[in-house]
């Protein structure tokens, strides 16, 4: 009997000693499962970071690249033979919500229209991002349409100008120019787009 009762006890100490090996092996291998998972995610997330950093860098250096200078220029070039009356210089604000034109698309601008209500001169230069031009001209182009239908439907001599405006791109520089009312003819406006994009 107390053989018996001694090799119970020992098999109750072995079952207990499995048990509690095969409880180690499956919570190492949990913790190796959740290490590899965690790892993982750390691994998916790493190439997000930094492509998210590579088009941080991307957009500093489009800013970067801004041509303000020449844009400055050309604007200045332009209004020398086009003067705008009373000038008022064109913000983003006009740029998005007047002109209907994405700012993104844009990685610069300059220019100026007139603010006098019997006016409708216009200087707008920009720098264009790459890619963007063909939509940017379907802006200006729409707006110059806008600007026909409804803007100036009430004066005829600047519903004239602004059907004549000009819209001209060459490389990544986009120009619109509306004569003012008392300014030049246009073929003095397509000369001087055309030195100042030379």
């Amino acid at each position: 009997m107390k053989k018996l009762i001694c090799m119970l006890c020992a098999l109750s100490l072995c079952a207990m000693m499995f048990a509690a090996c095969s409880k180690d092996e499956s919570s190492s291998a949990a913790q190796d499962s959740s290490s590899s998972t965690s790892q993982t995610t750390e691994e998916s997330t790493t190439p997000d970071s930094s492509s998210s950093e590579a088009s941080s860098q991307e957009s500093d250096t489009s800013a970067a690249e801004a041509d303000t200078a020449k844009l400055e220029s050309i604007v200045a070039a332009l209004e020398e033979v086009n003067p705008i009356n009373n000038p008022r210089t064109i913000t983003a604000d006009d740029v998005e919500f007047n002109m209907n034109m994405t700012p993104d698309n844009l990685v610069d601008f300059r220019g100026d229209v007139t603010n006098t209500q019997s006016d409708c001169g216009l200087v707008f230069v920009a720098q264009v991002k790459d890619g963007t031009m063909d939509t940017v001209l379907e802006e200006l182009e729409a707006y110059r349409d806008s600007m026909t239908s409804t803007l100036y439907v009430e004066f005829a001599d600047k519903v004239a100008k602004a059907e004549d405006a000009r819209i001209v791109s060459k490389g990544n520089i986009v120009v619109m120019v509306i004569a003012s009312i008392d300014g030049p003819d246009y073929a003095d406006i397509d000369t001087a787009i055309n030195n100042a994009l030379a």
